[in-house]
């Protein structure tokens, strides 16, 4: 099947358009209630330490409750699932849009209503990436999570673009209502959505030998032993935690500290700043959504990284003090658009092949407490990562944290490359014994 061919059947796959649009309309409205939602606490309370604790109560349900999520997520219809979390994230926001209307929102009904609204993204997110293999055929995986990398990123820019202007039309209690709906209208579309049925082992609990905390206590079990006896996968899970942690802090403290403390830019220059790394994830998304589906991941997956990492170190140059001095802040405002616009493509290049491989390498049956435990272990070290690298800002210059950062990668690729656990991801041989077990053993 050729390349035209593939990317028009995946265009007339009703599911797959029907969850991708319910996402698209959902994570806009998410975006520009974030927008407004940290405007708001700071006019509220004008303290960075009451927008740390809403961006901490946004992240705590995911790093927490990820693996159960993930199991809730093979254990439930993913349909219903998917459905009712956006249902239940429209009537929160809806709620606090009307205690903001009539004056009686504070501190505390905002930190009440992200909690919830993050709780629910816990047990939805695991089922959305746990169901596009169970909608899109084998062939066109890669190209729907292009799409879905590009919904991602390309809702961010948009999101983040006109959610000031939203915010001077309507003021804050419309934006909130705008999202809510956005939700609503989301979970109204995936109503139409057909996902199939997952497909799992009858336990004993199922017919209530076991209590409801064991069956869910074996289920994270479960998977957490299906990772750590998957070798590769067990090693790639390890090794993207500390890259994510790597990176985590320096970009999303680093990046703004730049801009605002060392660049000193104006407030429109700054919020230009933010969308250069989606726009780059977009570009590579858009680019990898026309290339042929990756053979070799390993090589894919190094060449990312590193291209990431010199990037990362490369943060550092325009901020470093002989360019500071020597250079108009115009040009190294464009010099960092540069880089981060490339380290975003770079980025989309690196994780849309990874996340169609983990989705192809993964048991359908325990896909979602796999990706739960997974999305678990990288956000629970993102808060510690944000704190250390504002630490760090404050006790050495800006440009030393992305030096550093990159100096590390190096070491890490270093060890990386030479992992002899990772070299069956060379092989597409061993991924589609991975997928599909039966037909090899069959002879197949």
């Amino acid at each position: 099947m050729d390349e035209k061919s593939t990317r028009r059947k995946l265009l007339h796959n009703k599911d797959f358009i029907l969850l991708f649009l319910g996402g698209f309309v959902s994570r806009i409205g998410s975006k520009v209630h974030y927008v407004a939602m940290t405007w708001f606490v700071l006019k509220l309370t004008g303290s960075g330490t009451a927008a740390g604790t809403v961006l901490l109560l946004a992240t705590l349900p995911g790093a927490i409750l990820g693996p159960v999520g993930g199991v809730i997520a093979d254990r439930i219809n993913r349909k219903l699932i998917i459905v009712s979390m956006d249902t239940v994230r429209g009537l929160i926001v809806i709620w606090l849009s009307w205690t903001v209307y009539n004056g009686t929102a504070g501190f505390y009904h905002i930190c009440i209503a992200t909690f919830l609204v993050a709780l629910s993204g816990t047990f939805f997110n695991p089922a959305v990436t746990a169901s596009i293999p169970n909608i899109v055929e084998k062939h066109n995986l890669q190209k729907a999570n292009s799409l879905e990398h590009l919904s991602f990123q390309g809702t961010s820019i948009i999101g983040a673009a006109t959610g000031g202007i939203l915010i001077a039309i309507f003021g804050v209690a419309g934006v909130f209502l705008i999202d809510g709906i956005s939700y609503l209208i989301s979970a109204f579309s995936e109503l139409f959505i057909n996902i199939p049925p997952v497909k799992r082992e009858e336990q004993s609990g199922d017919n209530g030998e076991l209590s409801k905390f064991t069956i869910l206590y074996n289920d994270l079990r479960e998977g957490a032993r299906y990772l750590y006896s998957n070798k590769p996968l067990f090693t790639l899970f390890s090794i993207s935690i500390i890259i994510n942690f790597l990176f985590a802090g320096a970009m999303a403290v680093g990046i703004p500290y730049v801009f605002k403390e060392v660049l000193q830019v104006n407030s429109k220059l700054f919020g230009l700043a933010q969308s250069f790394f989606p726009a780059g994830a977009i570009l590579g998304a858009v680019i990898m959504n026309f290339l042929p589906p990756v053979k070799n991941f390993f090589r894919t997956l190094f060449t990312g990284i590193t291209f990431q990492t010199i990037l990362l170190a490369a943060i550092g140059l325009p901020i470093s003090p002989f360019m500071v001095d020597k250079y108009p802040v115009i040009s190294l405002f464009i010099l960092m658009a540069v880089i981060l616009i490339l380290f975003g493509a770079f980025n989309a290049y690196t994780n849309i092949p990874i996340n169609t491989m983990l989705q192809r390498l993964i048991d359908d049956r325990v896909r979602g407490r796999v990706f739960g435990l997974l999305a678990t272990l990288n956000m629970g070290l993102v808060p510690v990562s944000m704190w250390a690298a504002g630490c760090l800002l404050d006790a050495f210059p800006a440009y030393l944290l992305f030096v550093g950062a990159g100096g590390i990668m190096v070491g890490v690729l270093a060890y990386s490359v030479s992992l002899p656990t990772l070299k069956p991801l060379k092989n597409e041989v061993y991924i589609d014994k991975r997928e599909n077990p039966a037909e090899y053993s069959a002879g197949v």
